[in-house]
């Protein structure tokens, strides 16, 4: 597991107190798929969160983004939704917000159906993009840039307070998402 200057210095930043699940996120920066017989143990951890019945950490064969989700609320103490493993089921977690926040889920669709899941890190400072550590990125746990015009929904869990947070200018590195992440 290797991991870039950049997001090891995401791990310490202190605007995760609103959003603490953020800390066990960015602690996963790095996990990968092993291709072949053979399945990394943490991505089958993930799975195990979101009650999917996946033998294969490959995202030919089984996406772990929204899985990826499961496992870090779970950590934190919050019930993951029904077919906590679909992208799309996010949407009915918690609340819903208007504008992301640091740490809010963000959800899309993708064009081959299904859908895409991470959390929210920050965004550009012309507000076009959004950096997204999400999971199944380049099958691996990243951050990855995605224009802002393209996801769906943004939620937070239920008691999350607003008023603590805020979506800061995301200034390290990160991969540029593929349209289908």
């Amino acid at each position: 597991m290797s991991r870039n200057n950049s997001e090891i210095k995401l791990i310490n930043i202190a605007k995760f107190k609103s959003a603490p699940w953020m800390l066990t996120a960015s602690g996963e920066l790095g996990q990968t798929e092993i291709h072949g017989k053979r399945a990394n143990p943490q991505i089958m951890r993930y799975f195990s969160a979101s009650r999917f019945w996946g033998k294969d950490d490959s995202g030919a064969e089984n996406a772990w983004c929204a899985s990826f989700v499961a496992w870090v609320m779970k950590q934190h103490g919050y019930e993951p939704v029904a077919h906590a493993y679909r992208a799309l089921s996010w949407m009915s977690f918690g609340k819903a917000i208007d504008k992301p926040v640091m740490g809010s889920i963000a959800i899309k669709k993708r064009g081959r159906g299904g859908g895409h899941v991470g959390f929210v890190v920050g965004q550009s400072s012309t507000g076009k993009y959004l950096f997204i550590l999400g999971e199944n990125q380049g099958d691996s746990v990243s951050i990855a840039r995605y224009p802002a015009n393209i996801w769906e929904a943004f939620v937070v869990p239920s008691q999350f307070d607003l008023s603590l947070s805020s979506l800061p200018i995301y200034t390290q590195s990160a991969n540029v998402a593929s349209s289908e992440e």
